[in-house]
């Protein structure tokens, strides 16, 4: 009777089988031991404009799906960053280490892709591992089965996509790109007998908010509620709250930030009822204030809302292929982001803001519906929390705890109380100082310390529990003596435990002083002026000059002798930032006789060069004058005599940083002379 029953048992479940659904047979193939992870991974998403976490925008319900993942899952509200700036922690996220172990400081330095990852070890213990979107650390990505990313920032309309093919382009809105590229994996390509990792990583909504065309219409009739403190005179607070260079007032710009001018005024254009608007009403003073944090407040959430589709179709995609069962998706962001609080935008700072994350995950069956998790968790957790999901092996020397025992809700007993903190990149973008910090359970400590800090450190110190907008700086205050020096203790064991230097400014060396940044190649001094050699794409960068910043046209100057034989070029490169795939290099590229500006890097797509004969030859050294015009969106370039103007292709409505370039060669440069023409 038995054999019976398990004879008929096998004919119904062949019989079954014969019948079901093909996407549901492949959902079923993996192991319920070893769960799929799809982790979906926003740029500069703050937790505010997550409709789950409440505040002052809920009411728009800027998440329907996201909100979903809280509902059916767990919402972390103490989710945390170690370094508020976007290649770092996309650095930390793979490595599970703060930036000073991964070599990732700031977004100028290289990536060592060598380095052990998570995503390596889940291939090695049979995950298939994916890899589609942003990512933001140059060179070619390592341990992952497919990978398919945006060179650089990306671009929102028209990507470009770099993987292990090469370089092509994309048609349509980045968001949507992204997705499909990743449905497509998760439909077509991926082998349904293995567990995988899946990461979309989308690019929207960093800076400079363009929306899907379709999503103009949406919060156009709403006001948007205005922090309490737009208008924040930073009383009480030190020298870096005063100084920096990221406030809606005087930073974000009319043109590439709010898309006001004379580009942008193309009757039925996306953006030409915004510039008749404010042509006809020309706000000024708070009024102006306030309009720019309207325009900002609304881009900023139509790109979050192209995210949130996002997920909604991925979710929707785990369900059709029957893998939603098996499957924890996890949300988060690279880091927080001011949305008007301070009177900013931007990151960097350690207050809560953009210190603070989102992360919200659902697991059917593991993680309790509509739970909420209040222990201390960072990004540095991240990639141990991945391994131990798929039950492989953490490395010891990983900095970071798995998050799966409080997914399950279980906090263990020796969870940690306090956080570590550490911002590198001063001088640099938004003119941040360098600071860490330790967070504790209530209070908050962050040193200023480096560069253009009075006396080398200012302290300051908060009570989180009852100023949770951080505005008023308590370090100095008599009943918080013993607070602050329980914390400044704290600050100096997590120190040791993390193996920090003892002078962070030591990590990296700036050719004798000269202030620049390197990367790719060498540096040294030679003469009267500077021998890069690259290896093959040798950077060199430095904060464009204080005196320098706000001018509308830029002049630089350089001497060039190039190589008597091989690639023999040599550039001058500047940029809104120090990634290299965003600069503008406009020089000479001897080897064929020519002025070039380069939109990309060397070995690019065709599309990124303007070439111009003009008989350049190895043997002479040539006067390079670069002219930029922030106005006009215009570069022009003469060398002895001849000129090339070209437009910037991607807008540009500040020069944070200027140096040199050169391709698989060495190359020799004098001092840059720098000017302003334009107030």
């Amino acid at each position: 009777m038995k054999i019976r029953i398990w004879t008929a048992g096998w004919l119904l479940l062949f019989a079954v089988g014969m019948v079901l659904p093909e996407r549901v047979l492949a959902g079923a193939d993996a192991s319920p031991a070893r769960p799929n992870i799809v982790w979906i991974f926003a740029d500069d998403h703050a937790f505010q404009a997550i409709g789950a976490y409440g505040g002052r925008l809920q009411a728009l319900n800027p998440t329907p799906n996201i909100d979903r993942l809280a509902r059916e899952g767990m919402r972390f509200d103490r989710c945390y960053v170690a370094n508020s700036i976007c290649a770092p922690s996309r650095a930390t996220l793979l490595t599970g280490k703060f930036s000073h172990m991964n070599g990732k400081l700031d977004n100028r330095d290289a990536f060592n892709h060598d380095q052990e990852q998570f995503q390596k070890i889940l291939q090695k213990n049979g995950y298939q591992t994916v890899m589609v979107g942003k990512i933001h650390l140059n060179g070619k990505m390592q341990g992952f089965d497919y990978w398919d990313v945006l060179p650089g920032q990306g671009e929102y309309n028209d990507p470009a996509f770099v993987s292990e093919e090469g370089k092509t382009k994309s048609t349509g809105y980045v968001t949507d790109i992204i997705t499909d590229k990743a449905l497509d994996w998760l439909t077509n390509k991926r082998d349904p007998k293995k567990p995988f990792m899946l990461m979309i990583h989308q690019k929207a909504p960093h800076r400079t908010w363009i929306p899907n065309v379709q999503d103009m219409g949406r919060y156009e009739d709403v006001e948007i509620p205005e922090p309490a403190n737009l208008f924040d005179d930073y009383a009480t607070r030190t020298t870096a709250a005063h100084e920096q260079d990221m406030s809606i007032d005087k930073t974000m710009t009319m043109a590439g930030d709010l898309k006001i001018g004379e580009k942008y005024e193309v009757p039925g254009g996306q953006f030409a009822a915004r510039n008749k608007w404010f042509k006809q009403h020309n706000p000024q003073g708070r009024d102006l204030v306030k309009w720019k944090y309207q325009t900002y407040m609304k881009d900023y959430l139509r790109c979050v809302w192209s995210v949130d589709e996002s997920v909604g179709r991925v979710l929707q995609a785990l369900k059709d292929l029957g893998l939603d069962d098996n499957t924890i998706v996890m949300y988060s962001s690279d880091q927080g982001f001011y949305l008007g609080e301070h009177g900013w935008f931007d990151k960097r700072f350690m207050y809560e803001e953009s210190f603070r994350t989102p992360l919200l995950a659902r697991w059917p069956g593991k993680i309790k519906p509509g739970s909420v998790n209040t222990n201390l968790a960072q990004n540095v957790d991240f990639a141990e929390t991945f391994l131990d999901l798929a039950g492989a092996p953490i490395p010891d020397d990983m900095q970071g705890k798995s998050l799966v025992p409080l997914l399950k809700g279980k906090t263990p007993d020796d969870w940690r109380t306090s956080l570590y903190y550490h911002y590198y990149e001063y001088p640099g973008t938004h003119s941040v100082r360098r600071h860490e910090g330790v967070t504790g359970l209530r209070y908050k400590l962050i040193r200023f310390y480096g560069k253009n800090v009075p006396n080398n450190e200012e302290w300051e110190f908060y009570d989180i529990e009852r100023d949770p907008s951080e505005m008023n700086n308590l370090y100095g205050n008599p009943e918080y003596a013993s607070k602050v020096q329980e914390l400044k203790k704290e600050l100096d064991r997590l120190r040791q435990q993390y193996k920090v230097p003892e002078d962070p400014t030591d990590i990296k060396n700036p050719t004798e002083n000269s202030g620049f940044a390197v990367s790719g190649g060498d540096l040294s001094k030679s003469g009267d002026g500077y021998r890069l050699v690259g290896n093959p794409l040798g950077y060199a960068l430095k904060p464009l000059p204080e005196n320098l910043k706000g001018q509308r046209e830029l002049v630089f100057k350089t001497h060039v002798k190039t190589a008597k034989s091989g690639a023999s070029n040599g550039l001058i490169c500047f940029g809104d930032g120090s990634n290299p795939e965003d600069l503008v290099k406009c020089g000479i590229y001897a080897g064929p006789g020519e002025m070039i500006v380069l939109y990309g890097q060397f070995g690019g797509s065709e599309k990124d060069i303007i070439r111009q004969k003009a008989g350049l030859s190895r043997k002479p050294g040539y006067d390079v004058t670069v002219t930029v015009n922030l106005d006009s969106q215009t570069v022009c370039m003469d060398i002895n005599g001849q000129t090339l103007t070209a437009p910037l292709r991607r807008p540009m409505q500040q020069i944070g940083f200027v140096g040199y370039n050169c391709n698989k060669t060495e190359t020799w440069f004098s001092e840059i002379a720098m000017s302003g023409a334009k107030p």
